[in-house]
């Protein structure tokens, strides 16, 4: 039985005889509230207090006063946060997310902030939506623990509106929140262009030390630098013959002509000013 010697324990006393004085077991509560019987145990347990979602559902069910009851529910997350200072996720307001940092921080705080809902609640509430009004997705466990503690985002608008879905914010925040996600996704091509463009910045200037150290082994590049391990056709200016040679085989003196054997190697150019 919960210590109601606190507010924790006050509220789940409260919430234990509600029930009881409806004639409901656990299991017959569960089910009205569509919930496991975990969620119940945990509610009347007074370890933590529940979510507001839940006390808000019990209210509808047992016919408990709501403004009394929501007054005993923020006392005790009031007594909750006294006992354990629970840390925030610090994050940017949702207008001002650009990257993918600041919108994994966004999504764990709006988690936080609802309550911090099981993933089991947060897959219901979703399942529920979706098979009401089939708009948005559902939205699996996984991924909603995922998105709650920044492992990774949502690969979609309609997961990231299900993933809002099952923390019960409001539909007019929605296109806010989508905004975001469509700028962190800018963000990350702007990103691979960028890194793209370095890589052929870095090849460009590979380029003319391949060829040098090609043609001090002996070797005519007959086509563009294809990179260190690729193969590479050049003429070889003993035999004339056109062959295939990775530079780093080169450079490591272990490359030889297919045609007539030679051995060809050549310095690493590291004394050269490139």
């Amino acid at each position: 039985m919960a210590n109601a010697a606190n507010a924790i324990g006050e509220l789940a006393e409260c919430l234990r005889e509600a029930r009881l004085g409806k004639a409901l077991s656990r299991q017959d509560l569960a089910t009205k509230l569509g919930c496991s019987i975990t969620t119940v145990q945990r509610a009347e347990g007074g370890g933590a207090p529940p979510p507001w979602s839940t006390v808000r559902d019990y209210v509808g069910i047992v016919d408990l006063d709501p403004g009394e009851t929501e007054a005993l529910w923020k006392k005790a997350v009031a007594f909750r946060r006294k006992i354990t200072r629970p840390s925030f996720t610090q994050s940017p307001g949702i207008d001002l997310v650009r990257t993918p940092d600041e919108l994994g921080a966004a999504l764990a705080r709006a988690w936080e902030d609802s309550g911090r809902p099981s993933t089991r609640e947060m897959e219901q509430r979703a399942d529920r939506h979706y098979q009401e009004t089939r708009s948005y997705a559902s939205l699996s466990r996984s991924s909603a623990e995922r998105f709650s503690r920044r492992k990774s985002l949502p690969g979609s608008e309609r997961t990231l509106q299900a993933y809002l879905v099952a923390l019960r914010i409001p539909e007019r925040r929605f296109p806010m929140w989508v905004q975001a996600w469509r700028r962190v996704q800018h963000h990350r091509l702007s990103q691979r262009m960028a890194d793209r463009e370095q890589v052929k910045l870095t090849h460009r200037m590979e380029a003319p030390f391949a060829k040098a150290r090609m043609q001090e082994a002996g070797l005519i590049p007959r086509e563009k630098f294809p990179g260190a391990v690729a193969p590479w056709s050049a003429v070889h200016t003993s035999c004339a013959q056109v062959s295939r040679y990775r530079l780093r085989s080169v450079l490591q003196g272990l490359a030889h002509c297919p045609v007539c054997g030679d051995w060809l190697s050549a310095g690493t150019g590291e004394g050269e000013n490139h």
